[in-house]
């Protein structure tokens, strides 16, 4: 599935939000014994295991950005990247990532991120209105209102904070001059247009962006590079 499947190709350019990843310190500061292990049969996740210790050494946040996992595990960050290659990377022994780390969230963003995407967004649409769509998920009923018109400073109380408790899956402006997309299998968001919204959301320090171009694949069968 490529990038034109969730997204209009009439913007300037394009980048994938990597959604947070943060470190897990329960099965670090409360280790079982090496008699323990043993009877488990746990594998060595030390590659992981080391990733969250020095991130926790260096840094005031649990966050840990897509690149320093991806330069700890050997994998290339490029704009294909997909937590599947977390996976395969660690395969037989994936369970070594949620003993660790927390994250990627599917389908939503953190509040953080959300505030910080519509801190950006806002920048390039001033007051206008916009429109926000909510996932039509399969076996959820969907009686209720999927389309909503506001302003971007209503996005985190409305949604974030209120009933829904997640983020919208579409997001665009009354001009179309951008389109968010948080679709709920994807690990990441997309975001098209012009290159005055694609650049500060590169240079963003809270997001962590990586601009795609418009032909990417974005299903979780990409092949690493």
């Amino acid at each position: 599935m490529e990038l034109s499947c969730v997204l209009p190709l009439q913007f300037e350019r394009y980048a994938k939000i990597l959604h947070r990843l943060d470190g897990h310190y329960e099965n670090i500061d409360n280790p079982l014994s090496s008699e323990e292990i043993a009877i488990l049969g746990l594998p060595d996740c030390s590659i992981v295991r080391e990733l969250v210790i020095q991130k926790r050494r260096s840094s005031a946040t649990s966050r840990i950005f897509w690149k320093e996992a991806a330069n700890a595990l050997g994998i290339p960050y490029a704009p294909q990247i997909k937590h599947r290659w977390f996976s395969i990377r660690l395969k037989p022994h994936t369970e070594c990532w949620p003993r660790y780390i927390y994250g990627p969230a599917g389908g939503a963003l953190e509040a953080d991120e959300c505030r910080e995407l519509v801190s950006v967004l806002t920048m390039a649409t001033g007051k206008q209105e916009c429109y926000f769509r909510l996932a039509e998920m399969p076996f959820i009923a969907t009686d209720q209102n999927l389309l909503f018109t506001g302003t971007l400073n209503e996005v985190e109380d409305f949604f974030v904070n209120g009933q829904f408790q997640f983020t919208p899956e579409y997001w665009w402006s009354h001009d179309h001059s951008w389109c968010v997309c948080t679709d709920y299998d994807l690990e990441f968001t997309l975001v098209g247009g012009t290159s005055a919204l694609i650049e500060p959301l590169l240079e963003n320090n809270v997001l962590e962006c990586i601009e795609v171009p418009s032909n990417i694949r974005v299903d979780y069968l990409t092949p690493i590079p």
